[in-house]
């Protein structure tokens, strides 16, 4: 894995912190039915860290490209995202298999910096490593956000 190729995958990665900011933007504002004020509340909390993993995602592209000489412009476009409907647990549901996907694109994400690190220069072993801790924190971020949506899920059956 070449750092170039890394930092592209990492841009797309960043369209996927934008639609996951906006799908919880949106499905606060769109829940309806029981317990609707604390499930968008819920939802507002998410948007907060998601709005977080923007910022870190474009600090982290941002001081890659510099250093490396790359193309520093990161995307602030929007992935795509689906609002199912109004329903709190649809709603639930559909950010848990966001969650779960996020995980696993970061699992590859962070086995591919490890790639870079050990296969690479001097520069390539620092900046893969530097990844590969990044993208650890990300993943036990959304993880622990995964779990806790399927334990509001389950109290929900």
């Amino acid at each position: 894995m070449q750092i170039e190729d890394l930092v592209a995958l990492l841009k797309s990665d960043l369209l996927n912190e934008y639609a996951h900011w906006h799908f919880y933007m949106q499905a606060a504002t769109t829940v309806r039915g029981l317990h609707r004020q604390e499930i968008s509340e819920f939802f507002l909390e998410q948007a907060s860290g998601e709005m977080k993993h923007v910022e870190e995602f474009r600090r982290l592209i941002h001081g890659l490209a510099t250093r490396r000489g790359l193309d520093p412009e990161v995307p602030s476009l929007v992935g795509e995202f689906k609002i199912p409907s109004a329903d709190p647990k649809e709603l639930l549901q559909a950010a848990l298999e966001m969650e779960d996907q996020v995980v696993e694109n970061y699992v590859l994400r962070h086995s591919q910096a490890e790639e870079m690190a050990s296969s690479g220069s001097a520069a390539d072993s620092v900046d893969g490593t530097y990844i590969a801790l990044f993208l650890e924190d990300q993943i036990l971020d959304s993880r622990s956000d995964a779990d806790n949506i399927l334990e509001m899920l389950r109290g929900e059956t």
